[in-house]
């Protein structure tokens, strides 16, 4: 039996026992694929490694391809290009070329791809079609390939959205078109630009939801690419203000300035500042349409997350952010549907993952290009009862605690109390340590006695 093993055996095999016990329906879902297809693919993917008919039951044939450490190497040397890859790959080839005014050669094409001239033309209808979304044209020059032609914006903007796509699923597509697309844009990125946007994510909170460093590395790719245009670090401290006082907070701009005017961020072309605050608005879930009231929309999520996980919504701004995000996402003129994966990456419990899945069911009735990770993130953020900034922190005072119990009781009392202990200490310490902490909580779970001499210290019951 002849298999072509494509981008959808990779994801499904990347899907396997995330969810036990609902894997499959949890793999319908996410890759809106029918159940006998996706039985259909997994049945490929075992008969791929046994390389034999075997009549066993579908769960083992899960756990064999699970435990075959080789699985997914022996995958992606099998992986083919499907249409779906030629034509994204294409387009991706047409966006890069216009940046270098080359035109694409449709025979060495052809001949990249093992294909018929007749399959290609085939192919560059569906590339016409996606191009036309964006008012873009496709030009046809005799012996010399085809090239691309429109509003300048719009092909950066079509740009953006396909690479962004090709970062977010570069794990699950053809190697060949991973490595050939990503040696043309060599000279567009450095692991210094790459360890900046890190830097930037990461220090002023611009991480809440997932991908946003590949949103910004494809931003950088897109719109940064021109050496003699005015940018970003030539702004003075007032002006940078009047541009970024509605993302970054008062405490963090001064810093947030200096780190462009030294970083390989400061590059950015002022011409295009616009699009970049856009971005960043979107990264951190305050982007949002004009004249458009998401009241309705973001008390939905909310009642479909408490009905789920039968808890109490907790981060109000959380689902505000959250619903801007989605909504805006879900515009066909922002951003292409993509397949990310990148929650996988994450150690959950079965509760978080079942809950989860079912709020993604729900929400992506409304959503169509809502992700999994994203829900996951907001899932998690609303454990904590306050903000992060405002919790206390305490400081334990016991007499015969075992020290192999704290870390224990850190956690729970964290998540419950929503307090963080700073130290434990004995209750011979507690003059001293009072003297030098005094704006700290000062708690027990045990029966001390001392509250006559220190009646600020609160008692907490050692079963949370």
């Amino acid at each position: 039996m002849k298999i072509n093993i494509n981008t959808n055996h990779i994801r499904i095999y990347k899907l396997l026992n995330f969810l036990p016990n609902k894997n499959i329906e949890f793999i319908c879902q996410f890759l809106k694929m029918s159940r006998q297809n996706v039985i259909l693919y997994i049945k490929q993917i075992h008969w791929l490694l046994q390389n034999e008919q075997q009549n066993i039951q579908l769960n083992e044939m899960i756990k064999e391809i699970s435990e075959n450490r080789n699985t997914f190497n022996i995958l992606k040397e099998k992986q083919l290009f499907t249409k779906e890859n030629r034509i994204f790959y294409i387009i991706l080839l047409l966006l890069k070329y216009y940046n270098l005014n080359q035109n694409l050669n449709l025979n060495s094409l052809s001949s990249s791809f093992n294909i018929s001239r007749r399959t290609l033309n085939d192919d560059l209808i569906g590339v016409k079609k996606a191009f036309e979304f964006y008012n873009i044209k496709i030009f046809s020059i005799s012996s010399k390939g085809i090239y691309i032609f429109g509003p300048v914006d719009k092909i950066k903007n079509c740009f953006l959205s396909y690479l962004f796509k090709f970062f977010v699923e570069f794990e699950e597509i053809p190697p060949l078109m991973f490595k050939s697309y990503l040696n043309l844009l060599k000279d567009d990125f450095s692991p210094i630009l790459i360890n900046d946007i890190d830097y930037l994510i990461y220090t002023f909170n611009l991480d809440l939801f997932a991908n946003n460093k590949e949103l910004l590395k494809s931003l950088y790719i897109v719109y940064a690419n021109n050496p003699y245009q005015k940018n970003i670090n030539y702004l003075s401290l007032e002006e940078f203000k009047k541009y970024f006082s509605e993302i970054f907070s008062q405490d963090d701009i001064v810093n947030v300035y200096s780190f462009f005017q030294t970083s390989s961020l400061g590059i950015f072309p002022i011409k295009y500042i616009n699009i970049f605050i856009l971005t960043l608005k979107f990264c951190n879930g305050t982007l949002k349409e004009k004249n458009v009231y998401l009241k309705k929309e973001c008390n939905l999520v909310k009642n479909i997350f408490t009905n789920i996980t039968n808890t109490n919504i907790c981060h109000e701004i959380s689902f505000e952010k959250f619903t801007h995000r989605i909504n805006i996402a879900n515009k066909k003129s922002s951003f292409n549907y993509v397949n990310d994966l990148s929650f996988l990456n994450l150690n959950l419990d079965y509760k978080i993952k079942y809950d989860c899945y079912c709020i993604f069911t729900e929400l992506r009735k409304i959503y169509f290009n809502i992700q999994f990770s994203n829900i996951i993130y907001l899932y998690l953020w609303n454990l904590n009862k306050t903000n992060l900034i405002n919790i206390p922190n305490a400081i334990v005072i016991f007499r015969n605690l075992p020290r192999f119990l704290q870390p224990t009781i850190k956690n729970l009392f964290l998540y419950k109390e929503n307090i963080q202990i700073l130290s434990f200490i004995r209750y011979t310490e507690l003059d001293s340590c009072i003297s030098q902490n005094q704006n700290c909580l000062f708690i027990t779970f045990e029966n001390l006695f001392v509250n006559s001499n220190y009646p600020s210290i609160k008692y907490y019951n050692l079963t949370l």
